[in-house]
Parts: structure tokens; C-alpha cells; sequence
């Protein structure tokens, strides 16, 4: 019985290109979909240095905001190793946002883009690495987790 419903959760990820994803472990709405290039299960592969393209689509913003912050945390055994998002990706109404434009409206739909080479200060591990945005009032707008095992 389980093996089916874990063929039918993953069955749409693998037909679509999209990425499996969780929910963030301290909640948060999540997309619609999720598609990291290059990822259709986990653990994604992520070299480190290289592009990484990642795009959220059927974002639904809860509470009306008039900028959005985008944030990245990376786990090895449930510590935070570190890793800050750059200033310049930091702003995703600025750089990231598309389908709709800052301030947003709550219950507005957009979908939002990271496209970045991150270079990750430890490889050869398999993390959880959790992407989320904010409003500015602090509510979480998205968050999802995902596996990914860092290469060089």
C-alpha cells in the first residue's frame, strides 16, 4: 500500500520535470510547483560554483506586503552551516518576482525564480536545504525544504 501511494506522489514529478519538495518544518504555504533544473528526485545534485535555477510557480501571498525578502538555510545533521544569501538576491521583489510586482496584495498568485551559483563552503554532504520568502512583517509568504547533496 505505501509503495503505491509513494508511486503516485512521485509519479507527477517525474512525468512534469518537477522537483519533490516538503514543506518547511516550521510551516509556511508552499508553491504550486517547484522545479530546480536538473532535479526531478532527491537528493538534487548541486555543484558547487555552478548555476543553479530554481522556479517556484502558484506562489499565493497570505498578507499584503510591500517588499518580500528571500532567504536560504542549509542544514548537515540539523545545524545551520552558514551559507547568507547574497544582498543582490536578498530583495525578491527586486530580482526573482515575476507574474506580479511588489507591494503585493494578499491573496495575489505570483511565481518566483532563483537563479544563482552558489559556491557552498562544504561539498561531498547531502543537506536540507530549505528556500523561503518573507513579507515584511515577518509572515512566511513560501517556504519549502528539500534534500540536496553538494558537489564540487
Amino acid at each position: 500500500m505505501y509503495k503505491f501511494l509513494l508511486i503516485v506522489a512521485l509519479l507527477p514529478a517525474v512525468i512534469f520535470g518537477q522537483t519533490p519538495f516538503r514543506p518547511c518544518i516550521g510551516g509556511g504555504p508552499t508553491p504550486a510547483s517547484v522545479n530546480i533544473e536538473g532535479c526531478t528526485s532527491l537528493p538534487c545534485t548541486i555543484v558547487s560554483g555552478s548555476p543553479l535555477v530554481a522556479r517556484a510557480n502558484g506562489i499565493v501571498t497570505p498578507v499584503a506586503t510591500p517588499t518580500v525578502q528571500a532567504n536560504i538555510v542549509a542544514r548537515v545533521l540539523g545545524l545551520d552551516i552558514g551559507f547568507q544569501i547574497p544582498d543582490d538576491l536578498a530583495d525578491a521583489c527586486a530580482v526573482g518576482i515575476t507574474g506580479a510586482s511588489c507591494p503585493l496584495a494578499a491573496g495575489t498568485t505570483f511565481d518566483y525564480t532563483l537563479n544563482y551559483a552558489m559556491t557552498l563552503p562544504l561539498t561531498g554532504i547531502t543537506a536540507q536545504v530549505e528556500v523561503g520568502l518573507t513579507a515584511a512583517d515577518g509572515t512566511r509568504i513560501t517556504c519549502i525544504e528539500i534534500d540536496a547533496t553538494i558537489v564540487s
